[in-house]
């Protein structure tokens, strides 16, 4: 039987008011981070040269700046901690060698996997468990990645015999994991000091791996001769210098052997990276890199040009493809870590373009123009302008220089300038000396090469392009705006591309 109570409605606020306070509907929403995780704060770049004219590349290099970004485009959610913590950036970058194969040399396995990589790769971390989020998982997940591509290349894409190497570095925060397979290889510079450089080896130059010889002779193959001469025979008669590759139909065909002669196992490592300074960047080679240029010589190369991935590229390809008498494509990536994006503005890295400076002044007050979204500051440059044409000209004339042609211009350039600095008696301690130091040689490379009519200007305005504003250094177009933000008064730019052609920039102020 129900009971009516009357009260005073001042106390029924009261005796409701606990239970008004832990209503949902009266809780503050909590904050829910909308914004998306940055890409990693690198600078990446890739030059392939050589090949045979007319056909398809046996190396093909895939630049992923921003795998987060493909990663929520397909729909993948990874997991939020561990290594993935903090909103981890994340970014790709990877070789696929068609010459680093078991049978003969061919492009369609390495075009195969460079297009459908990152697929696998983003499903395989998407599958990580929050608990599982840690090096070990990633590492293991790579491994995956690549069974999953060598599945899916042999089970559906029958009219691909070839087979291809690898070297892939994965970048997410502030770890490195690299997978590399086959004749490839992959280093990491370790920096002491500002000009002593070592190498890491993160993998590679994998001949017949000894691991494999017991499967290998199991499974019916022969293998025979010692150190880097051992080779494999495959029951056909055919003969290889791997034992571990993408692709290679043959040597994994269940009807010659009792199980694949040929494995897609690639040798995985994780590093945790320190600070710029420490670790500035990392190198990824073919096959035909790395059998002519060990990983000494790649990352003496790479801290000669310590944070200008193009020229640093380009001298190595070049190198190679002299080596090999220009009859192997000869391919290199170099991933330069930068410093984190707060302290860019603060003072420059040490290592970089250029001597340490001290803590100074700007050279000249920076302008600051309105621009959309607010005010932006601007920069001021000189540089040298290069032309280049690739094929040939639609008018029938003689073709300009080709694109590796105006490299080479640029990249000399670039070593002069740097050696005019160390040349210098006394280092210069700000960007004021540093621009003034390099004045007379930098007019007389632009007055020798560039093409730009601000070439022909006299004294210190030779090379000038005045002040930049982000805008303006976006309509350049190709790498221009990417180049030059990363520079800090008085550092050297790597080589970059625009609409109109290729730019080796000093920043003036």
């Amino acid at each position: 039987m129900a009971v009516n109570v009357e009260m005073p409605f001042h106390k029924a606020r009261e005796l409701m008011a606990p239970y008004r306070n832990a209503m949902p509907i009266n809780q503050p929403l909590p904050e829910i981070d909308m914004m998306p995780p940055d890409a990693p704060n690198v600078l990446v770049d890739a030059v392939s040269l050589g090949g045979a004219a007319g056909q398809k590349p046996l190396v093909r290099h895939v630049l992923v700046k921003d795998l987060n970004k493909i990663g929520t485009r397909m729909k993948f959610e990874h997991p939020k901690t561990g290594v993935f913590s903090n909103k981890a950036p994340m970014g790709l970058y990877a070789i696929f060698d068609g010459q680093s194969c078991a049978g003969e040399p061919g492009p369609m396995a390495a075009e195969f996997c460079a297009r459908n990589f990152h697929t696998k790769l983003l499903k395989r971390l998407a599958e990580l468990s929050p608990e599982a989020a840690d090096e070990a998982n990633v590492q293991a997940a790579l491994v995956r990645t690549f069974e999953d591509l060598d599945v899916e290349l042999l089970t559906n894409q029958p009219e691909i015999m070839d087979g291809c190497g690898a070297s892939v570095c994965l970048l997410i925060g502030q770890t490195v994991f690299t997978a590399v397979l086959g004749q490839c290889s992959a280093a990491l510079c370790a920096a002491e000091g500002t000009a002593n450089f070592a190498p890491v080896m993160l993998g590679g130059r994998q001949g017949v791996v000894e691991a494999d010889i017991l499967r290998i002779r199991f499974a019916g193959g022969v293998v025979y001769g010692d150190g880097k001469n051992v080779r494999i025979r495959h029951p056909s008669g055919q003969e290889s210098s791997i034992s571990r590759s993408l692709g290679d139909r043959i040597w994994k065909d269940p009807a010659a052997s009792k199980s694949p002669l040929v494995v897609s196992i690639p040798e995985v490592h994780s590093v945790v990276l320190g600070s710029s300074d420490q670790n500035p960047f990392l190198i990824l080679a073919t096959s035909t890199v790395a059998s002519t240029l060990n990983i000494k010589e790649l990352v003496d190369i790479g801290g000669e040009y310590l944070r200008q991935p193009r020229a640093a590229c380009g001298e190595i390809a070049t190198r190679a493809l002299v080596a090999n008498a220009g009859s192997a494509q000869c391919t290199a990536v170099k991933v330069c870590f930068l410093p984190p994006k707060d302290d860019d503005h603060k003072r420059r890295a040490p290592g970089s373009s250029g001597p340490e400076l001290r803590p100074q002044q700007p050279v000249k007050k920076a302008k600051v123009t309105n621009a959309r979204g607010g005010t932006t500051q601007s920069i001021r440059l000189r540089h040298l302008f290069v032309k280049f044409a690739d094929g040939l000209p639609k008018d029938g004339k003689k073709p300009l220089r080709s694109r590796q042609e105006a490299e080479t211009i640029l990249r000399r350039a670039l070593l002069e300038l740097k050696q005019e600095v160390k040349s210098l008696k006394k280092p210069p301690k700000d960007a004021t000396e540093i621009v003034t130091a390099t004045s007379k040689k930098f007019q007389e490379l632009c007055r020798k090469s560039s093409e730009c009519e601000s070439a022909k200007k006299g004294g210190a305005m030779c090379g000038d392009l005045g002040w930049l504003t982000p805008e303006e250094l976006a309509g350049m177009g190709g790498s221009f705006k990417e180049v030059m933000e990363v520079l800090m008064p008085g550092q050297f730019s790597d080589i970059a591309h625009s609409d109109q052609g290729l730019h080796l920039a000093q920043r003036v102020a």
